[in-house]
């Protein structure tokens, strides 16, 4: 039979984080802040020149810019967490769902000028709602599941994951902008991995009676009345 501190033969992630260096383990949160902050913004500059320099960086793109420098300096600034989904498979399927909207094609975009005007109102809606939903959590945003302030305020009093939902609308403008089988494809399929991770992540955080109790106030996951 397989120990406490093994599973199928591996170490769990709990041995595993026991043998590392003293000081790995004192800053752990803040080292793994700084590589994500590290990792995250060198993507987004390099986006910011590629887009730029293709003439593409326009009051969209601008929009998502604002967004994402804020989220990471919340990376940054966020209060350590008081517990995190030991599940590989679940942070798997949120880690995926987060990135998802790399993998669309961007390109060509469709000459459809009713599509591109509808793609860049629903970009914009999605990006405005995303920097009020950063603001809403401050320094509770997070990317993996993880339990760090039961927030309830604002768009949280109204669904329960606001964030969730304008990552899908900016999927829904890139298919509307490059309306092509693949893109369709990516757009379910990142849909259904942000429902399953808001489903592993309120199962994680009903383990807290406060996120219990809010589960029971607002009843609806990403559109009122409907879901």
């Amino acid at each position: 039979m397989a120990s406490a501190s093994t599973v199928d033969g591996r170490h769990s992630p709990a041995l595993l984080f026991m043998q590392l260096p003293p000081f790995v383990k004192r800053h752990a949160s803040t080292l793994l802040n700084v590589g994500l902050f590290v990792v995250l913004a060198v993507l987004l500059v390099g986006d910011v020149v590629t887009k730029w320099q293709k003439g593409r960086f326009d009051y969209v793109e601008a929009s998502f810019a604002i967004q994402s420098t804020l989220a990471l300096a919340f990376i940054l600034l966020r209060r350590p967490a008081q517990a995190v989904d030991p599940d590989v498979r679940h942070q798997l399927i949120a880690l995926v769902a987060f990135c998802s909207a790399a993998w669309f094609s961007t390109e060509p975009r469709t000459e459809s000028v009713s599509l591109l005007v509808a793609a860049r109102v629903v970009m914009v809606i999605a990006n405005v709602l995303g920097l009020a939903t950063i603001i809403n959590l401050g320094k509770s945003f997070g990317i993996l599941i993880a339990l760090r302030k039961v927030e309830t305020r604002w768009l949280y009093s109204i669904i329960r994951h606001p964030m969730y939902l304008t990552d899908l609308l900016v999927r829904v403008g890139l298919v509307l902008q490059v309306p092509i089988a693949v893109n369709i494809i990516l757009a379910l399929v990142s849909g259904a991995l942000y429902v399953q991770r808001a489903l592993f992540e309120e199962e994680f955080l009903a383990k807290s009676a406060e996120y219990a109790a809010y589960m029971k106030r607002v009843r609806y996951r990403f559109i009122p009345f409907v879901f």
